[in-house]
C-alpha cells in the first residue's frame, strides 16, 4: 500500500512498506559519501518510540536535488523495510549554508529543529527507526546506495552497516556525526552518542 504524505512546504512524499532486494541487503561495499550523508539518527525521544527523527546533510559544495532519492528503514534482520521516497524539488543547499539539512520527523516528534528549511513529517507511518538495533539506507534515483547507518548493542551486528555498526545509544541520546560530518565508512567510528540536535550540527 502506498500513502502520500505532505512533506512540509516543499512537496509530497510516498511511503510504502516493501522488502529490500537481496542485493541491497547483502552489498556491504564501503562507499565514502561526498554529497549527501545520513548525519544523525534518533530512534526515540521523551514522547517514546514515535518521537523520532533522521537528519540528512549535504556535505558538498553545490546544491543537491533529492527528488527520487529514497530512505529504507530496516530491522536488525533486514525485513521488512519501510521506504520513504523524497519528493521532487527537495533541494539541499551546500554544507554550512541555510538549508543544508533535511529532517525527517516521526508522528510524535517533540523536539525543536534549528534549521527548519527542509522538514519532512511522516504522519502516522508508525515506528520507522528501530530503537535497539537496525539500519537506514539512503539510495539515489538509480537505486545506488549513497550512505548507510547501522547500529546495535555490542556484540550484535546488523546485516546492513558500513564497517562495524555504531553502538546503540543510551536513552535520551541520538547517533550523530561530528561537526565536519566525517565519513570513513565505519559506522562505529563515524557515529557517536550525542544530544539531540535536529537541523544543527553536534
Amino acid at each position: 500500500m502506498i500513502r502520500h504524505l505532505v512533506g512540509g512546504a516543499l512537496g509530497v512524499l510516498a511511503l510504502s512498506l516493501v522488502t529490500a532486494p537481496a542485493s541491497d541487503a547483502r552489498d556491504l561495499t564501503p562507499r565514502v559519501s561526498t554529497t549527501v550523508l545520513i548525519n544523525e539518527v534518533s530512534s526515540q525521544g521523551t514522547s517514546g518510540a514515535l518521537d523520532e527523527y533522521l537528519e540528512l546533510r549535504n556535505v558538498s559544495t553545490v546544491p543537491v536535488d533529492l527528488g527520487g532519492f529514497r530512505l529504507q528503514f530496516h530491522s536488525s534482520s533486514c525485513v521488512p523495510a519501510e521506504t520513504v521516497f523524497l519528493s521532487q524539488g527537495m533541494v539541499l543547499q551546500p554544507m554550512n549554508s541555510a538549508g543544508q539539512y533535511l529532517v525527517l520527523i516521526g508522528q510524535n516528534f517533540s523536539g525543536v529543529i534549528q534549521d527548519p528549511t527542509n522538514v519532512v513529517p511522516v504522519g502516522n507511518a508508525g515506528d520507522l527507526i528501530p530503537t535497539r538495533a537496525g539500519a537506514v539506507v539512503l539510495l539515489d534515483t538509480t537505486g545506488r546506495r549513497v550512505d548507510t547507518a547501522g547500529w546495535a548493542p555490542p556484540p550484535e551486528t546488523p546485516c546492513l552497516r558500513e564497517g562495524q555498526p555504531a553502538s546503540t545509544p543510551p536513552p535520551g541520546l541520538s547517533l550523530s556525526r561530528n561537526y565536519l560530518s566525517w565519513d570513513t565508512d565505519n559506522n562505529r567510528t563515524d557515529f557517536n552518542p550525542s544530544p539531540h540536535t535536529p537541523g544543527a550540527q553536534w
